[in-house]
């Protein structure tokens, strides 16, 4: 099960934001897909929207606070250099349910830019197939924040999702294979001290999709290996995937990877062969002089596969639909991914016995791919479309006053959540449940 909390307030991608930077709309609502983008109000941080989150999977699943054993909170926006997120969450847990209510439960904070919350995953997993009786959470939690008129400020967003890991799940039972990818890159980061990352965005999507890209491969050779596929004569992996589920740093980024991976996964099938009739064969590296030259060209390649009637129809039957909330939301970071499980959710896409493959990525670079089974139509994920359209549109002025820390009082009064209160003269977080 799975639970979703965005913050009440959110920004236009059309109106004075983008007319004051001087941005054609379109690039944010048909070019990325963002249409409005989440935004904490003063008195949230990733702390409290983590809370939030496992709050209602909490309340939606009637767990007693001592069934909770573990809590791992993958995240990017830390509010303490060592002092786990998960302790400042289970004591905002405990402001409701009581001082030491908690403390049979044991937590850790998970860094790896955005796959964080999918290594805290594989590792729940891992320990709560050993006993059924075990239960755990995980909470991906971010603020996604880039410096004022910067090129990919308009790729923000915030929100929390929280997972809840069992045994023997109700909503989707994962295969235990796992593809991976890892290699040392600067597409981003974020010094020490400094609040906004560093983002080279053209390198970190070409960074993301051949992570991406691998880690399919690797998955797809341990799939095969393994047995649990056997693709015949002119299929494929992905024929035996109903639902591809991808990071979504912005919604377009999950076409340019579906991409990717039924690039990869179709060639030497007769498809294919169909694919090169139509658009030519693929760019090869030998045949240009530098690498510049190739990369321009495999791009220009990469666009007419995309525009194919072929790749279209798999790309709308199997990916577009998990875009929904991302529009709604924007970037997530750690939780991006599993927005795209909350949106396929929402439009009821999901069907018994179906398989979900997952792609996560953390810039830096790392990516794993891995998949899942559905259970049963459970179609709950917490009155997410309430939740949006509840919430409230900020000008461009609030914006930029909460960008800059500048909000001392919050635009949205706390009411029935958690609040950071106080920072005290030690550096020390105080929160509160604001009834």
């Amino acid at each position: 099960m799975i639970s979703l909390y965005v913050p009440r307030l959110f920004l236009p991608a059309a109106g004075e934001f983008p007319a004051s930077r001087g941005i054609d709309p379109g690039k944010h609502i048909r070019g990325i897909g963002i249409e409005r983008m989440a935004i904490p109000d003063a008195h949230e941080d990733a702390a409290t929207m983590a809370a939030m989150s496992l709050l209602k999977l909490r309340e939606r699943n009637d767990l007693l606070p001592g069934e909770v054993e573990r809590i791992y909170v993958g995240t990017e926006s830390g509010v303490d250099e060592a002092k786990a997120m998960g302790t400042y969450i289970i004591g905002m847990l405990e402001k409701v349910f009581g001082r030491g209510s908690f403390q049979g439960c044991s937590t850790v904070e998970l860094k790896s830019a955005c796959i964080g919350a999918t290594l805290a995953l594989e590792n729940l997993c891992c320990w709560a197939a050993q006993d059924e009786e075990r239960t755990g959470i995980v909470v991906a939690t971010d603020i996604a924040r880039y410096p004022l008129r910067s090129p990919g400020e308009y790729t923000g967003g915030a929100g929390s999702i929280s997972l809840l890991v069992k045994a023997n799940p109700r909503l989707v039972a994962l295969e235990d294979v796992w593809g991976a990818f890892t290699r040392d890159e600067d597409d981003f980061f974020r010094p020490l001290g400094q609040s906004t990352a560093v983002v080279n965005g053209k390198h970190s999507n070409l960074c993301y999709l051949k992570a991406m890209e691998t880690a399919f491969a690797s998955y797809r050779k341990r799939m095969l290996k393994q047995g649990v596929l056997s693709p015949g004569k002119g299929e494929c992996l992905t024929d035996y995937i109903s639902h591809l589920l991808f990071h979504i740093p912005y919604p377009r980024m999950v076409e340019y990877a579906s991409a990717a991976v039924f690039r990869k996964d179709w060639t030497g099938l007769p498809r294919w062969m169909e694919i090169e009739k139509e658009i030519g064969a693929e760019p090869n590296p030998r045949d240009f002089d530098d690498e510049e030259g190739y990369q321009a060209e495999a791009s220009k390649y990469e666009k007419s596969f995309s525009r194919t009637e072929m790749f279209q129809e798999a790309y709308q039957a199997k990916a577009r639909d998990s875009t929904l909330i991302s529009r709604q939301v924007g970037n997530i970071y750690t939780g991006s991914l599993y927005l795209g499980l909350a949106s396929l959710m929402e439009k009821r896409r999901l069907d018994e016995g179906e398989r979900l493959c997952f792609g996560s990525y953390g810039s830096g670079c790392s990516a794993m791919v891995f998949s899942g089974i559905v259970q049963q139509r459970d179609y709950s994920a917490g009155s997410i479309r309430e939740q949006l359209e509840k919430r409230r549109e900020i000008s461009l002025q609030e914006y930029e006053a909460l960008h800059q820390g500048e909000g001392e009082v919050s635009i949205l009064a706390p009411a029935e959540e958690f609040a950071l209160v106080g920072v005290d003269g030690r550096g020390y977080r105080h929160y509160e449940y604001i009834s």
